[in-house]
């Protein structure tokens, strides 16, 4: 048995006696800091809803013109800034213009949208870049209308009938805000705007390839 001192407890257990040392300062003040972090945490996400919450943050990350208007567009605490997710990239059409409703609690947001955006894009012809538009297509649309743009999910894209008004404009203004509504996302947060021609131009490609298996027409015949 060891010799008693003041750092040894006056209980064993098998022969393994207990040490009353304290714990180190810096050990105790980050125990304290996780209580109060936590605590405003709670706060802050839950019980106020002023942060967004994961559901919020993939509904935003998809769709850049979803907003949840209420405090959760301000700022914590009134001097941090808003939290955005990885995805989110700040600059040009894609920054939200936040406007102070009565009273300064709830906040909104103005988006540009396919009708603002009064753009006229051109069609790239570069070999290299439809090819990237085509590796872009393989990979991010061609779940939803085919390896071949025949159709699935989405409607086909290498026939006359177009639903969304047919050119370049048009097929860039789809993928760039998309049409959540029916199912079509916006892209302009996971593609750079020279990706989102470089798409754009592949997709122009496909019509009146005749692939195998097409989806039946969908929208308004606009003749070549």
């Amino acid at each position: 048995m060891a010799e008693y001192n003041e750092e040894i407890l006056d209980h064993e257990y098998d022969g393994i006696q207990e040490m009353d040392n304290n714990l180190p300062r810096w050990w105790l003040y980050l125990f304290y800091f996780s209580i109060v972090f936590a605590v405003v945490y709670m706060l802050y996400f839950h019980l106020f809803g002023i942060g967004y919450l994961q559901e919020d943050e993939y509904l935003q990350a998809m769709n850049p013109n979803y907003v949840r208007v209420d405090a959760s567009n301000g700022e914590f605490l009134g001097f941090l800034p808003a939290y955005h997710p990885p995805i989110y990239k700040q600059g040009g059409d894609m920054t939200p213009r936040r406007a102070a409703l009565a009273g300064g609690k709830a906040m909104a947001v103005t988006v540009q949208t396919a009708a603002t955006d009064t753009v006229v894009y051109m069609a790239v012809t570069d070999a290299a870049r439809l090819m990237n538009g085509a590796d872009i297509f393989k990979a991010n649309c061609a779940t939803c209308h085919g390896q071949l743009g025949e159709g699935g999910i989405g409607p086909n894209l290498t026939d006359d009938y177009w639903l969304h008004g047919d050119g370049m404009s048009n097929v860039v203004k789809s993928v760039k805000y998309g049409y959540p509504s029916k199912g079509m996302i916006s892209w302009r947060l996971m593609l750079k705007p020279e990706q989102i021609i470089d798409v754009s131009s592949h997709v122009l490609t496909l019509r009146g390839t005749n692939p195998p298996n097409p989806k039946a027409p969908q929208g308004e015949l606009i003749a070549q």
